[in-house]
């Protein structure tokens, strides 16, 4: 039986990595309605409750949890919640929902609605500046924040082995330094989704990142200690991804800290 509905889709990732951002671009396209952030206690509980739904389900109402799913996105979003009734995709941008994906996977599990994912990638001492700003930010030190970072990012590498053709990534520097940001963004996001941009609301060169340290502060963020930026470097898995997906930022590195060497 064929899924009649559109499919779910799910921005996640590390805070301050460009979530919004992508949000924003997605949200742009008229096939998509990304709600916004889910509060936390309250994600976990629904999404739990969802699951449940979907296991006592019967099989022959497949579109049932996609259509109350839908439903609830919308509800609960403390922002404006955002209804096209012509939307091919569905979803929520959530920072860190990446660690519900097993919870995804056994709510959406129609071989013809399967969900996809775009993950936010940022590098870490740029996300560490960004999220020192923050008065609402968790972490006192940049030792605890590495390790929620590179918490996150294992679990967005366990989701690609887990389902590759469904995991898209969205590298905010990569997308900062495309020499053809509109190109950069249709091979990552827009053409993989089937998003054309005859369908876009706004030019794509309007939108911005209304979620900046800066938009939301009224200033610029300071480099982070030096310290903090060493404590980044001298941590082997950090560099490693690092080293595979910003190569650029090391040099930057090596003179923010004051290292003449980082761990290989």
């Amino acid at each position: 039986m064929d899924l009649d509905h559109p499919r779910p889709l799910i921005v996640c990732g590390f805070g301050r990595s460009g979530t919004r951002m992508c949000a924003n671009l997605l949200a742009n396209a008229g096939g998509v309605e990304l709600q916004g952030e889910m509060p936390r206690q309250l994600a976990q509980e629904t999404l739990d409750w969802l699951a449940a739904v979907r296991a006592q389900a019967s099989g022959d109402r497949p579109d049932r949890i996609y259509r109350l799913a839908r439903s609830v996105f919308r509800d609960i979003t403390p922002a404006r919640p955002m209804e096209r009734p012509g939307a091919v995709w569905f979803g929520h941008k959530t920072p860190h929902h990446e660690r519900h994906f097993d919870r995804y996977e056994a709510i959406f599990d129609h071989p013809d609605g399967l969900p996809v994912y775009v993950y936010c990638l940022r590098n870490p001492v740029h996300v560490w500046r960004s999220y020192r700003m923050m008065p609402w930010s968790g972490f006192d030190r940049a030792s605890a924040f590495l390790k929620s970072w590179l918490r996150s990012v294992a679990a967005w590498e366990r989701m690609r082995q887990a389902a590759p053709d469904r995991v898209l990534s969205f590298n905010l520097d990569a997308m900062i330094r495309a020499p053809d940001r509109g190109a950069w963004l249709e091979d990552a996001l827009f053409t993989p989704l089937g998003l054309s941009a005859e369908t876009f609301r706004k030019p794509m060169e309007t939108i911005g990142n209304t979620n900046s340290a800066e938009a939301k502060l009224g200033v610029a963020p300071s480099p982070p200690p030096p310290g903090d930026v060493r404590v980044i470097a001298r941590n082997r898995l950090a560099m490693a991804v690092v080293r595979t997906h910003f190569p650029w930022i090391e040099d930057e590195m090596r003179a923010a800290s004051g290292a003449g060497r980082f761990r290989a």
